[in-house]
């Protein structure tokens, strides 16, 4: 067995590999009187290098109510011997193999009378602990009157290089035309130093990056650029390092509402294929990419990041853009069925994208004119007011309709066709509008609205 150690204080590094399971709510009572409200803890599976790797940091969450009484976790770390130490802070009681904390003293409660805290616990490979070798903590999270519920986290031990991105920046008051200097930063993870490494960015649309000789350039999807870069340097593990002056990116016309410049990095010998779906190629140059190490050697990496990817995010970028709605004009007589065609137009030059939320980038509600009935609509659109078996009494007030897909192209127009009924002499023109002004009212909302007659 290894012996514990309770750490006066727990040093911050840049990132940790610990990617956290899901949140487990522990049952309440049966009786409020011995015990009321409720507990929750959650500890992820965390990886470790081998001897000569920097220590981990896997971040401990533990929830509770306002009236939860003495909420504390306890950790069995029999299942880690041979594999893996772990330290804990200071205001933990540790007895041989087990370790009981209480809420951390810097707990927070938030607008919903929630109290939240987070415990750092330092893994460190045992001596001799090879690489594959896997062991378990065991944790209780109760209270006084609750019954705990035993959950386990998997700590495995892995050798070679290996490499973790240190950039999760937010940025406000971006806007066309600027150029900054977006950070890429990285750590030297493993126990073996990383002979060479290859960084790939994900630029959407509007964002242009500069060139640079050892990137190669590409067109993603949802008119993104793909962008691989591959630097030959050694990487000392627990060294920092960094593009100095950062990887220069112009906001263009196109940016409008929030980007997220995505970047990872891996060694070359472990990264795998290149992004699928992509032709890459050079662009002229005058310089490559380069890193510099930066800081002093990391011994213990923290939880601020825990994985090889990082995200640059910039904030609502308020650009220039106008959507254009477009109506229709048709004619019939009573028993006529006559098909309209209504949509959106991108005037640009902004780009509305909806990459970031996964969302669609454009949506519109169709109103047919009174005196019609819609007896079939596109695929994406779905009845306001009523369903698609509805009655004469349940007749939809109009239909919602969604573009399939995340960007709405400058320049590009989306059409709808739909046939109507004509069940009545010519009444109150119907229309078409934007269903809500994402990412912001546009330029222009003179014309955001359209009017669709029948005569």
């Amino acid at each position: 067995m290894r012996s514990l150690r309770a750490s006066r204080a727990i040093q911050a590094g840049a990132v940790a590999m610990a990617t956290l399971g899901a949140v487990t709510a522990l049952p309440t009572p049966a009786s409020a009187d011995t015990g009321p409200g409720w507990v929750s803890g959650w500890l992820g599976d965390t990886a470790v290098g081998t001897a000569g790797a920097p220590a981990r940091t896997a971040a401990f969450s533990i929830s509770s109510s306002t009236d939860a009484l003495h909420p504390r976790t306890t950790f069995d770390l029999a299942g880690l011997a041979g594999v893996a130490t772990a330290t804990f802070p200071d205001w933990c009681v540790i007895d041989a193999n087990s370790v009981t904390c209480p809420m951390p003293p810097d707990a927070t409660t938030d607008e919903w009378d929630t109290v939240n805290g987070t415990m750092p616990i330092v893994l460190r490979a045992a001596p001799g602990a090879a690489d594959g070798a896997s062991g378990t903590i065991s944790y209780t999270t109760l209270a006084d009157g609750l019954d705990g519920w035993a959950q386990q986290a998997t700590v495995t031990v892995h050798a070679g290089p290996d490499a973790i991105d240190l950039v999760d920046r937010y940025v406000d008051n971006a806007g066309t035309g600027d150029r900054l200097a977006m950070p890429v930063a990285l750590v030297s993870s493993g126990d073996q130093a990383v002979d060479g490494l290859r960084i790939t960015l994900r630029f959407p649309v509007g964002l242009e990056p500069a060139a640079y000789r050892n990137c190669r350039y590409g067109a993603g999807d949802q008119l993104s650029t793909v962008v691989v870069c591959t630097i030959g340097d050694q990487l000392i593990p627990g060294r920092r390092y960094e593009v100095p002056g950062g990887f220069v990116t112009t906001v263009g016309a196109a940016a409008i509402g929030d980007k997220r410049i995505m970047q990872s990095v891996a060694p070359t010998a472990t990264a795998g294929p290149l992004p699928t779906g992509v032709t890459f190629g050079k662009r002229d140059a005058d310089q490559p990419l380069r890193l510099r190490q930066v800081g002093d050697p990391m011994d213990v990496i923290g939880p601020e990041h825990q994985s090889p990817s990082g995200q640059y995010f910039l904030r609502a970028i308020h650009g220039a853009y106008d959507v254009v709605a477009l109506g229709a004009a048709a004619t019939g007589v009573p028993g006529d069925t006559v098909q309209v065609q209504v949509g959106l137009r991108n005037d640009g030059p902004g780009v509305p994208d909806g990459t970031v939320s996964g969302d669609s980038a454009a949506r519109l509600v169709f109103t047919p004119p009174a005196g019609t009935a819609v007896t079939r609509s596109p695929s994406g659109c779905w009845p306001i007011g009523g369903d698609e078996e509805a009655t004469e009494e349940t007749v939809p007030s109009g239909w919602y309709c969604t573009r399939p897909s995340g960007v709405f192209p400058a320049g590009e127009t989306w059409l709808l066709d739909f046939d109507l009924r004509v069940d009545g002499p010519p009444g109150a023109p119907g229309g078409v509008r934007r269903a809500d002004d994402y990412p912001r009212v546009d330029d222009n909302p003179a014309n955001d609205a359209a009017p669709v007659t029948m005569s």
